[in-house]
């Protein structure tokens, strides 16, 4: 019987962690994929129902821009570019993330015994 290299195993198993992890990137892909389109016409319907001129058209044309540029990002980097992102302002924030943890957690405990 031939024994098998631990080093071997490692990687074998370590494949297969990662052969498992990607169907459901791949699928958040698809989805955040979905969502920018989603999004992009959903800014566009804003945009052509919003006043076209003084501060209310200013602000739909800020609003849609910013959609529409938050749906370009979601299309080209996918999920993975979102938990990037999310990750990169609790590093630069650590207190406030923290903070908003603890707020959300609390809402929801307050959300259940009602």
């Amino acid at each position: 019987m031939e024994k098998q290299n631990p080093k071997d195993t490692v990687n074998e198993a370590a494949s297969a962690i990662q052969d498992a992890a990607r169907k459901p990137m791949a699928a958040a892909d698809r989805i955040a994929r979905q969502a920018g389109e989603t999004l992009k016409s959903a800014a566009d319907r804003l945009r052509a129902h919003a006043p076209e001129s003084g501060m209310a058209g200013e602000v739909a044309d800020i609003v849609t821009s910013g959609v529409k540029h938050a749906a370009t990002r979601l299309q080209e980097e996918g999920f993975g570019g979102m938990v990037e992102d999310v990750v990169a302002i609790a590093r630069r924030y650590p207190v406030q993330t923290l903070l908003l943890g603890l707020g959300c957690g609390y809402l929801l405990s307050r959300r259940r015994r009602s």
